[in-house]
């Protein structure tokens, strides 16, 4: 089933035009001039009972009179229209809280819930509060917005010319994305960057809603020097908490109305590898300060109907580290959002949904003051319900790529599936370079890759196609694939190949809704294409942002996206490849794909044409030069020079005399840098005459030489040669052999099997067969217990094992 964002929860596709009645948190479209779905006249409603900027200066100044030096105000420093942002501070513990609330300035009741709580610091005696003041420090900037909240509106109050003129380096740069042309001013909470250092720069504008913000308001500077100054006094801080309201929504199963919702730092899946620099982050940490909050709501509610907690949107499916909840949670504090229920002006004041605010406020400030934050699971916040239709989860991080060498030529790839009209007979493998064919015929035909599957969430896909008999769109790639035909689902690229009209080649990211193509973003390309040439194309979504870029083969990448575009109406399908003008030619060398965050594989720079991997390595003084008679026991050593690190190896190639049995390749070792040795002992049960040396080296690039030595192997071929007598010699000279080709672990094994043998000989020197025969069988527990240790390698310890028994038959 296509599922849509539409533009903060997922809707079933059959009802597209279905509409949410309440603004969300997350909501990334801030472009459009939203005059008519909120139209109002401020006069005509009642805003008397919320504190305004001057009331707050005034309510600040007399807590901190009356608390007798437990809350400090401060002026933190001035917005657009030189109105103050204050601050509070109390406590003096080494846990830091920090909150803020009127980041948007129609959002009121969490600067009421603040000052009730410093009110409470201040002149509250209670053994809980003085805990609180001595375990914690809070600081609390009631109104972030104040420009915002005396128009109640939810931007501040500043024009582009005046953005420029605060950042002169911005003179030629587009308005930032979340700057609204029609509210004159920025949504405050999109203006934060996780880089707490960073400044404005002009190639970052105007971004997308995955992008971090830019810092181009005084109040998102401003908490964020306060964040700095915080962490460079206390070392971190623990807790941020970024109150809200947001509509009004019911719960999906009950339908009750919900008072008030909660969440962490919506930063995409859990474990988004986008952010594995930020080694800080701990979702976990978010959700356990989280529970503490709604524990606190929970305990102090008067009854079991009030107040209504909810999960808030899932912060997996979206990815704002622009906000200030993302940004500082990827610095490591445990980040918390309240939504309350309404908006202003609309809403009015509610004092029992004010309480409850400050009731999680001390849940979260009383949980860390006695530790028990610590102790909090944090996976029981998923046991909170929800006020959303359930969606598939997010994918998880992967990768996958293809370029056809594993399907079989002449058929349709086996991993893949048509949709829409697609058939197989259209999609063939073909080779010389391996690459899939797309023939186009009419109608919307596509082909999906089953391993990657149906995804949720970001997505990237590159392909390296090219395209012939083109008549406008050279070709189609992309992913949430879905629906049926005439009904196709898709968000994808294309390119517009130059024509008599145009006069120009585009790269332009497209949408199928319902069957019907749109055109999201369209940007001229800065090179002309042409048919049959190849071409490198990269496709993203990143939350909603939507990107794309396009180049020759053989050129280097872009840095920049060439089109970019906001979209989060689509969600869910599959990856692929499609076209809809009969008679074009597509084929893909290359195609790869990266989810939940991972980047899609580009293919490697020589796929059409590989390079010359280079000679095969040489052999050189090849060991043995004579013809070496074997008897069963007897070893011949094997050498040559080479280059170095290579992979070396022999065989005994036997002719067909008394064994049908295929060569076995044995590892040779690299003693000095380009010198490979190895030993070979003839054993009782193998005979033949003018047997092969044969050696292979392979280099990193697969190059292999082969050389059989000069000497040949007569092994076992006179008369009663394969009974003669074993010695200890010989078994001294094989670990011998054995040593110098790397076959001990170290040098305490060699030297213990060579000490026993010193006595073995001399009881063989004295002919006494008895203490022969016990010393050997002490030589294979030996043995044994190397094995056992990984002492000794498997051929080492087998034809020592096999010798050590031809000495015992020979003396028992």
């Amino acid at each position: 089933m296509l599922l849509i964002l539409w533009p903060s929860n997922v809707i079933d596709a059959e009802d597209p035009e279905e509409e949410l009645d309440y603004t969300d948190e997350y909501d990334t479209d801030y472009t459009d001039d939203f005059s008519d779905q909120f139209e109002f006249n401020i006069e005509d409603y009642d805003l008397s009972d919320w504190t305004n900027h001057e009331e707050l200066g005034e309510e600040l100044d007399r807590i901190e009179d009356e608390s007798n030096g437990e809350v400090e105000v401060e002026v933190l420093g001035t917005s657009q229209n030189d109105r103050e942002l204050y601050s509070a501070r109390a406590g003096e513990g080494d846990r830091v809280l920090l909150i803020d609330s009127e980041i948007h300035g129609n959002e009121k009741s969490g600067t009421e819930a603040i000052l009730s709580m410093l009110d409470t610091l201040g002149t509250d005696d209670s053994q809980e509060v003085e805990l609180v003041l001595y375990e914690l420090t809070i600081i609390a900037v009631p109104k972030l917005n104040p420009d915002g909240s005396e128009d109640s509106q939810r931007q501040n109050d500043i024009s582009w010319e005046e953005v420029v003129e605060n950042h002169p380096q911005l003179e030629d740069a587009e308005p930032a994305w979340y700057w609204n042309e029609s509210a004159n001013g920025f949504d405050v909470n999109r203006d934060f960057n996780p880089d707490l250092d960073y400044e404005p720069q002009p190639e970052d504008l105007p971004g997308t809603s995955a992008d971090p913000g830019i810092f181009l308001s005084n109040e998102a500077r401003i908490l964020a020097d306060l964040y700095q100054d915080l962490e460079a006094e206390f070392g971190e801080v623990e807790a941020y908490v970024n109150l809200h309201h947001m509509g009004t929504p019911q719960l999906e199963e009950t339908g009750e109305d919900v008072t008030v919702a909660l969440s962490y730092p919506p930063l995409g899946p859990e474990d988004n590898p986008k952010y594995d620099e930020w080694e800080d982050l701990d979702q976990d940490k978010s959700r356990r300060y989280t529970m503490a909050a709604a524990n606190g709501m929970e305990e102090k509610a008067d009854d079991d109907d009030y107040p209504v907690l909810a999960r808030y949107i899932n912060p997996d499916i979206f990815d704002l580290s622009g906000i200030a909840l993302g940004a500082f949670g990827l610095n490591g504090s445990a980040s918390i959002l309240f939504e309350m229920a309404g908006q202003q002006p609309q809403t009015p004041y509610d004092e029992d949904l004010i309480e409850v605010v400050e009731d999680g406020l001390w849940g979260i400030a009383n949980s860390m003051a006695d530790g028990t934050v610590d102790d909090i699971n944090g996976d029981d916040f998923y046991d909170i319900p929800k006020y959303w239709p359930d969606e598939p989860n997010v994918s998880e991080p992967g990768q996958y790529a293809t370029d056809f060498t594993e399907n079989a030529a002449g058929e349709a790839p086996e991993d893949w599936s048509p949709i829409w009209q697609g058939e197989e007979e259209q999609f063939t493998v073909l080779e010389d370079p391996n690459r899939l064919q797309h023939v186009a015929e009419s109608g919307v035909r596509g082909l999906t890759s089953d391993e990657v599957g149906e995804i949720f969430g970001s997505a990237e896909m590159f392909g390296l196609v090219r395209g012939s008999n083109v008549q406008e769109t050279l070709f189609e790639l992309g992913f949430h694939m879905s629906g049926s035909s005439t009904n196709e689902n898709m968000i994808y690229a294309d390119a517009q190949i130059e024509d008599a009209d145009s006069g120009e080649s585009s790269i332009r990211i497209m949408e199928r809704n319902g069957g019907s193509a749109e055109a999201l973003a369209s940007e001229e390309l800065p090179f002309t294409l042409e048919e049959d040439e190849w071409y490198r194309v990269l496709l993203q979504r990143d939350a909603d942002a939507l990107r794309v870029k396009m180049w020759p083969n053989g050129q280097e990448e872009p840095e920049e996206w060439q089109a970019v575009e906001e979209q989060g109406s689509r969600y869910g399908g599959s990856v692929g490849i499609s076209h809809a003008t009969p008679g074009t030619v597509n084929e893909y060398a290359f195609i790869g794909v990266g989810i939940g965050g991972e980047e899609a594989p580009h293919a490697p720079d020589d796929i059409l044409d590989p390079e010359d991997p280079g000679d095969a390595p040489a052999i050189e003084n090849l060991q043995p030069t004579e013809d070496l008679s074997l008897s069963a026991g007897e070893s011949v050593d094997i050498a040559f020079d080479s280059e170095p690190g290579l992979d070396a190896s022999f065989s005994i190639r036997m002719p067909l005399v008394n064994t049908q049995s295929a060569p076995t390749e044995l590892p040779m070792t690299e003693t000095d840098d380009g010198h490979y040795v190895a030993y070979w002992t003839a054993t009782s049960n193998v005979e033949a005459e003018g047997a092969e040396i044969e050696v292979a080296v392979t280099d990193e690039d697969g190059n292999e030489n082969r050389e059989t030595a000069e000497g040949r192997l007569d092994i076992n071929v006179d008369e009663d040669s394969s009974e003669k007598d074993i010695t200890i010699d010989n078994i001294r000279t094989m670990i011998e052999h054995s040593d110098e080709t790397g076959e001990f672990a170290s040098d305490e094994a060699f030297q213990a099997l060579s000490t026993h043998l010193t006595a073995v000989n001399h009881y063989e020197q004295q002919n006494d067969a008895g203490k022969v025969v016990n010393h050997m069988e002490g030589f294979q527990d030996l043995l044994n217990d190397q094995q056992a240790n990984e002492a000794i390698s498997e051929k080492a310890f087998e034809d020592l094992q096999a010798q050590a028994n031809a000495v015992i038959e020979n003396w028992e």
